[in-house]
Formats: C-alpha cells, sequence, structure tokens
C-alpha cells in the first residue's frame, strides 16, 4: 500500500474529533445525546452485533469526514478488544482516506472509537494522529498502535522505522 504522510489542518482534526463525539447514529437518542443500540431480546450484545451497530453508526456519518478532508474511504477495518477497562470488548474503527481527486496520498487517518455498554454502543471519541500507524493490539484498557516512519532511503510503500504507542483514553479524548 503507498502512503504518503500528508500535512492536515489542526481545525480539520478537531472539527473531526468533536463531530464524532457528536454524531448520534440510528436508534434512540438518550437524555445525554448518545444512541441506545439494543438487542431485540435487550440482552448482552454479542461481539458481532457491537461491530455491526458501531460499523452502522461510522457509516451515516462517513460522509462528513469525507467532506471535511475532500476524501474518498481507501480502506476501513474494525476491530475488537477492551479499550475501556470495563471487561467488555470495545469496537474501534480504523479508517484511511485518499483524494476524491485520484492518486495514492493519504489525506486523513484515524480511529473511531465506540464503547460497548453491554447492550449498545455509544462513540465515545474520533483520533486522527499526524503520523502513520496501524492497530497492533486491544486489551486491558489500551490500544497499542504501530507507529510507521519513513528512514532517508525508505520507499513510498515501505516505512522502515517502526515503534510501539500505547494510546490514552481519558473521558473523549485520545493521547
Amino acid at each position: 500500500m503507498l502512503e504518503l504522510v500528508s500535512c492536515k489542518n489542526q481545525d480539520k482534526l478537531q472539527e473531526t474529533e468533536d463531530s464524532i463525539v457528536a454524531h448520534s447514529g440510528s436508534g434512540d437518542t438518550n437524555a445525554n445525546g448518545q444512541t441506545d443500540f439494543k438487542t431485540s431480546s435487550g440482552n448482552q450484545l454479542s461481539i458481532k452485533d457491537a461491530v455491526k451497530q458501531a460499523e452502522a453508526s461510522f457509516a451515516q456519518y462517513l460522509p462528513k469526514i469525507l467532506k471535511s478532508h475532500d476524501g474518498v474511504l481507501d480502506i476501513q477495518q474494525s476491530y475488537t478488544g477492551d479499550f475501556t477497562g470495563d471487561g467488555i470488548e470495545d469496537v474501534a474503527i480504523y479508517f484511511s482516506l485518499g483524494p476524491a481527486g485520484g492518486g495514492n496520498a493519504i489525506v486523513g487517518r484515524g480511529l473511531a472509537l465506540y464503547k460497548n455498554e453491554g447492550n449498545k454502543v455509544n462513540v465515545i471519541v474520533g483520533y486522527e494522529p499526524e503520523y502513520l500507524f496501524k492497530v497492533d493490539t486491544i486489551s486491558d484498557g489500551k490500544i497499542i498502535v504501530e507507529k510507521m516512519e519513513y528512514a532517508e532511503t525508505d520507499g513510498r510503500c515501505c516505512p522502515s522505522i517502526r515503534s510501539k504507542h500505547a494510546l490514552t483514553i481519558s473521558g473523549n479524548k485520545v493521547y
């Protein structure tokens, strides 16, 4: 996969994060403005159902992300694991955006994080760092990503400098 690091406007980054958190998805909106997704029986969601609900919510919000970056969706991948530390597997959706006019640049990449409440999922934060990354593992209240950087002699396909980084999630912030 060819990837170029793109410079992003910090205002767009904050706007995307704020908008993902404010997105209400589909389902019943509760008093906190969050969407309640429930199983037909009201029981605990299966991981498969939690992923489906998170992906449905993300799909509804995706046009706003694309518009804010003047991009198209290149890659979308869902990951599960307990990043909130409550013992329930949550859903992280990784996305990568290419330019709307074509080409192989990356105009945006990030994570949309959905907390699994047991019988519904709620978006808690969007995360778009200024570096290339891939999701490594999610467990024990942490998301471990692998940061990727280019050495001077690397081709665009293959950044050779890789380091692990644990993302900290606090409320609706990721760092």
